[in-house]
């Protein structure tokens, strides 16, 4: 059984941006609205993304392996034995013993994947493929199956213009002032649930480190933003409550959807500064990326 299937890398988000040459270098000649601005800032010290280019998957059924070997451990995926969307769902290399209570599933990468390369060796590009259900940092690729790929280049004037609350997003990007490229992004999920995402708009890409993300919800009995560490591990962090008053539609009974107009300048600061305090081993960029469906793409790297 030797063939898996990556899940895709991350989140998929329907936009439309004009192309523009470069994920740092502000060239306008491929048509960025006048004003737009590449880097705006890196308030939360997040480090560079280490992917050194893109590459787009162009056969079908592709293997990923753990060297840069052919005759290497591939990349399985593990699903545990339920009836259930709880199922655990994790990937390992092929040569790994499949515990009692779970299956071993044949699977590919499959045609127009895209990966991040983070290095080469010999026929074989080094990929990133850490994700939710995958605990290992890289993989390999042939060459010879893939083609290259150049990102959009997302700014904080070009992001404005699309409505993420079609799919379940909500997001406010700071273009000026002291917190300047700031992201807070509120995701919606049927398994997960409301969430809050704390990143940075660095070079034409979203970043966010994997301990800024954590559950938020309305609570009428408090009066401020309160926020809370979780008291046990897991993959939320923290969570915010917060008060009727700064739920976008107070007036309803279910006081859906935070506004962050209501945020203020002292609650701002606390948000930066907690999350200043938490060092994440990894960071997931989201990059425009032209030619798949969805476009918005996730990549989990090192943070450096």
């Amino acid at each position: 059984m030797k063939k898996l299937a990556l899940y895709a890398l991350g989140l998929c988000v329907s936009l439309m941006l004009m192309n523009c040459k470069g994920q740092a270098s502000g060239d306008n000649s491929e048509g960025d609205v006048a004003g737009d601005s590449v880097q705006t800032g890196n308030i939360l010290n997040v480090g560079e993304p280490s992917a050194q280019k893109f590459v787009r998957v162009v056969k079908e059924n592709i293997e990923i392996f753990r060297y840069a070997d052919p005759e290497s451990p591939w990349l399985v995926t593990w699903m545990e034995d339920l009836e259930s969307d709880m199922a655990v769902i994790v990937d390992k290399w092929s040569n790994e013993d499949v515990p009692d209570g779970y299956s071993c599933n044949e699977s590919f990468a499959y045609a127009g994947q895209v990966f991040a390369v983070l290095g080469e060796e010999g026929d074989y590009y080094k990929v990133s493929i850490y994700n939710k259900n995958c605990d290992m940092e890289y993989g390999f690729v042939k060459k010879d199956d893939v083609e290259d790929v150049e990102p959009l280049t997302a700014t904080a004037e070009s992001l404005e213009e699309f409505d993420f609350e079609f799919e379940g997003i909500d997001m406010k990007i700071f273009k000026e002032g002291k917190y300047k490229g700031l992201v807070l992004r509120v995701l919606q999920d049927e398994l997960d649930g409301i969430t809050l995402e704390v990143g940075v708009l660095m070079n034409g890409c979203l970043a966010f480190p994997e301990l800024n993300r954590g559950e938020i919800f309305c609570d009428p009995n408090v009066k401020e933003l309160t926020f809370m560490e979780k008291a046990k591990e897991g993959e939320l962090q923290y969570y915010f409550k917060y008060p009727k008053s700064m739920a976008r539609w107070p007036e309803q009974d279910l006081m859906e959807g935070f506004d962050f107009d209501k945020l203020t300048d002292e609650q701002i600061g606390k948000i930066v500064q907690d999350m200043l305090e938490r060092k994440s081993e990894y960071v997931k960029y989201d990059y425009l990326i032209p030619e798949t469906e969805g476009g918005l793409l996730s990549f989990w790297m090192k943070n450096k």
